[in-house]
């Protein structure tokens, strides 16, 4: 066989915004059974839907599948927390995931760094998708004086993207 039998075997290449999406978005509905494979291809996946400035509504629900595992590994939090700037990036048409956002904020008060830091991007995505930010303010004012510094600095910069 020569090389000239494979040319025409050449990968497909979504060449459209709307197919890149559709890949991303079929890998993260591909489900989240602790295949350590694809943990980073996932995460990277979530973090690149944020280029799109629009995203179908099926994401929504995808975001909220995310949401929902019940593993509180310092992975699954990340992945979360990803799933959450995901939402504020969609804005106002994620109002379906309000409820879900909103029983995050709680997690504000808990011992965990990370559960902290998912509760002040899900504070932020309630911002950012209801337009009001009372929820924002009251979890980065808790934040804000964290011990640990870098949740400090996170969350006095949502408070002055708040104030602008």
């Amino acid at each position: 066989m020569s090389n000239d039998d494979f040319s025409d075997l050449q990968p497909c290449q979504p060449q459209t915004e709307e197919e890149r999406i559709a890949v991303l978005l079929e890998l993260l509905s591909s489900g989240f059974e602790n295949d350590a494979d694809l943990d980073a291809v996932r995460d990277a996946a979530l973090h690149h839907l944020l280029q799109f400035p629009r995203l179908p509504e099926r994401t929504i629900g995808i975001m909220l599948s995310i949401l929902a595992v019940e593993n509180d590994s310092d992975l699954v939090l990340n992945r979360k927390v990803a799933a959450c700037d995901v939402l504020a990036h969609i804005g106002p048409k994620a109002k379906p995931a309000f409820a879900t956002l909103n029983d995050l904020l709680p997690l504000v008060e808990s011992d965990s760094d990370f559960e902290r830091w998912l509760a002040l991007r899900a504070a932020r995505a309630v911002w950012k998708i209801t337009g009001d930010s009372w929820f924002a303010v009251e979890v980065a004012s808790m934040v804000a004086e964290d011990e640990e510094a870098w949740l400090r600095i996170h969350a006095n910069d949502l408070l002055g993207q708040i104030s602008r």
